[in-house]
């Protein structure tokens, strides 16, 4: 994976930007850059029973960016 599209990853999987939007900056067709974000997403998951998982979460995101 490219850096561009590595850091793409990241900003989707935080939640500071929108698929479509980073599909077209990034110039990657939406459907193929959806495929890449689950299979992201899948090698990424989120432990619930942590407590850290949501009260480490402090960074603000959109639509209060």
């Amino acid at each position: 994976m490219d850096e561009g599209l590595e850091l793409a990853m990241i900003e989707l999987y935080s939640g500071r930007c929108n698929i479509a939007m980073k599909s077209k900056e990034i110039d990657v067709p939406l459907k193929e850059l959806k495929r890449l974000f689950r299979e992201y997403v899948a090698e990424r998951p989120i432990n619930i029973n942590d407590p850290d998982t949501w009260s480490g979460d402090i960074e603000l995101a959109w639509p209060w960016t």
